[in-house]
C-alpha cells in the first residue's frame, strides 16, 4: 500500500463511525473535552471538504513532498494507469516503455485544438510519464535486490516470481514487508497446486 497518503484522502465516514471515534478517544486518552472537540472538528471538517483546513493540508502535504490522490490532474491519472499496464507489458513481454507513445496516447484522450495546447500536453505528458516511470523503475530494483524475493524466487525456480512481485509492488497491491511476501507466497502456492 503507498505510504503517500494525505489527510485530504480520508475515507468520508459516516456519523455513527464518528460517535464511535469521538466515545473511544475519551475512553482513551485523558484529555480535555475542548481536546477531544477539537480533533472531532479537524476530522469533520476535512470529512466536508472545508477550504481553508484544505489549503493548510496542502501544505503539509508540499512540506511532505506527498499529493492527495484526489487533487491529482487527470493527465497525472492517466499517466500513473497507463504506466502500471506498459509495466505488465514490459515484464510479461519484455517491451520497452516509450514516451512517444504515451504522448500519441494523451493526445488520442484529450485532443487539444491549438498547437499550444498540443506542446503544452506533450510537455505535461513526459512529465508526469517520467516521474511515475522513475518511481516504478526504484520499486523494480529495489524489488530484484530484496534478500526475500530473492529468496523466495530460489524456492520456486520455475517461475518468475521477483517480476511477479515487482508488478505487485508497482501497481501498490504489495509492499516488501515480510507479512505481504507471505501472502505473496500463498498465492504461489495456490496457484501450483494440482487441481484435484
Amino acid at each position: 500500500m503507498s505510504k503517500e497518503i494525505s489527510f485530504l484522502d480520508i475515507h468520508e465516514y459516516s456519523e455513527k463511525a464518528l460517535r464511535y471515534l469521538y466515545s473511544s478517544l475519551k475512553s482513551l486518552y485523558n484529555v480535555d473535552k475542548e481536546n477531544q472537540k477539537l480533533l472531532m472538528f479537524f476530522v469533520i471538517s476535512l470529512i466536508d471538504e472545508d477550504k481553508s483546513l484544505k489549503k493548510i493540508v496542502e501544505e503539509m502535504d508540499k512540506i511532505d513532498g506527498i499529493r492527495a490522490k484526489k487533487s491529482k490532474l487527470k493527465i497525472e491519472k492517466i499517466a500513473e494507469t497507463w504506466l502500471k499496464k506498459a509495466y505488465f507489458q514490459h515484464l510479461y513481454h519484455k517491451y520497452s516503455i516509450i514516451r512517444v507513445y504515451f504522448t500519441k496516447f494523451t493526445k488520442e484522450i484529450i485532443r487539444p485544438k491549438s498547437k499550444e495546447g498540443k506542446d503544452k500536453l506533450k510537455r505535461t505528458s513526459i512529465y508526469y510519464l517520467d516521474r511515475y516511470n522513475d518511481k516504478y523503475k526504484k520499486k523494480l530494483k529495489r524489488c530484484r535486490s530484496n534478500d526475500r524475493v530473492l529468496e523466495l524466487q530460489k524456492k520456486y525456480p520455475k517461475l518468475n516470481i521477483v517480476d511477479a512481485f515487482a508488478f505487485g509492488l508497482i501497481i501498490e497491491k504489495f509492499a516488501t514487508t515480510n507479512e505481504d511476501l507471505e501472502w505473496f507466497e500463498n498465492i504461489v502456492q495456490i496457484l501450483i497446486k494440482r487441481r484435484e
